[in-house]
Formats: C-alpha cells, sequence, structure tokens
C-alpha cells in the first residue's frame, strides 16, 4: 500500500506543500478559531470542545444555554473550522507520508496506515460542524450530541495518532542516522 500524496508530488513539491499547509492551519487556527473560543470560553469554561464531548443532551443544552447571545460566533467559529478541516489533516497525512519514506524510519509499513487515516478527521469533522451548526440553530438533541462526541472522538484519535506518530518514528529516524 502506498502512503497519500507520493505518487504524484515530487520530494520538492511535498516540502512546498507541508510549508504551506503549516502555515496555514496556524494562521486560521491562530487568527480566526483560538480567538473566537476565548469568547465563548469567557461565558462557559472548556469552549467549544465542552460541546464536541458533551455526550448527552442535557450536558449539550446546558453549554447552548450559557452561550446564549453567542450563537454568531459559534457559527463563525464553525464555518471557520470547515476551512481548518481541509488544512490541518492534510498537513499530518503529508507529513506522516513523508516520514514513511525517510531514510532510516523503522515504522513505515505503520505510517502508511496512519497517514491515511489522519485524513479521516476531514469528513468526521465535516459531520461534527454540520452537528454543530444544527445544535446552535434548533436545540440539541441526544442523538445529535451522541453524534457530536463519535466523530469528535474519532477525529481526536486520528490527529493525535498521527502526531504521535511523526513524533515517535520522526525521533526514531534521526535517531538510527
Amino acid at each position: 500500500m502506498t502512503p497519500p500524496f507520493v505518487a504524484f508530488l515530487t520530494w520538492p513539491q511535498r516540502w512546498l506543500l507541508l510549508a504551506v499547509l503549516v502555515v496555514l492551519s496556524a494562521v486560521l487556527f491562530f487568527g480566526h478559531i483560538a480567538r473566537l473560543d476565548e469568547l465563548i470560553q469567557a461565558k462557559r469554561e472548556g469552549g467549544i470542545l465542552a460541546l464536541q464531548f458533551a455526550g448527552s443532551v442535557a450536558q449539550a443544552t446546558d453549554l447552548l444555554a450559557a452561550w446564549r447571545g453567542l450563537e454568531e460566533e459559534l457559527r463563525s467559529q464553525t464555518r471557520w473550522d470547515f476551512l481548518f478541516l481541509l488544512v490541518y489533516p492534510t498537513a499530518l497525512s503529508l507529513a506522516c507520508a513523508m516520514l514513511v519514506e525517510a531514510r532510516g524510519n523503522p515504522l513505515p509499513t505503520i505510517g502508511v496506515f496512519i497517514a491515511w487515516f489522519a485524513l479521516a478527521a476531514m469528513p468526521l469533522d465535516a459531520l461534527e460542524n454540520l452537528a454543530t451548526l444544527r445544535m446552535i440553530d434548533h436545540g440539541a438533541s441526544e442523538s445529535l450530541a451522541s453524534w457530536l462526541t463519535f466523530c469528535a472522538t474519532i477525529k481526536f484519535a486520528a490527529a493525535f495518532t498521527a502526531a504521535g506518530y511523526l513524533l515517535v518514528a520522526g525521533t526514531a529516524t534521526l535517531v538510527q542516522r
């Protein structure tokens, strides 16, 4: 099995794309998403992550009630996240794919699967955003709260697995050299 991106991008193209994706991720996250989350957290600790992991209609309803008056900020943050979800999984996946081909990497086979798994964060994050917007506009329901938590859990598992692979395999690769 081949990792994503390696069949149609040269090494210099991969490095350039990775640099662009990392910069875009930072701009979107720190310039928009995190700034809006600060406003939301001022009303209730935990920010949008609290809603993603509410897990029940009661907890989600409580959070939405605490954020009453901030609906436009919640919508705005979620809209920015639709852009962010195209960038950060691609960056993680590309970095894993590049590490797979690095000389001295002791875990290339695992890296192929993790590079593909990182891309699963995209549709999961999109579904999570749709559920969030639905809750903001129509209130929480048990199915939406459960679905939101399910998607967020797998999305974060994919992202943290990729980050862990980059840290562990990247360190082992450097030590091997």
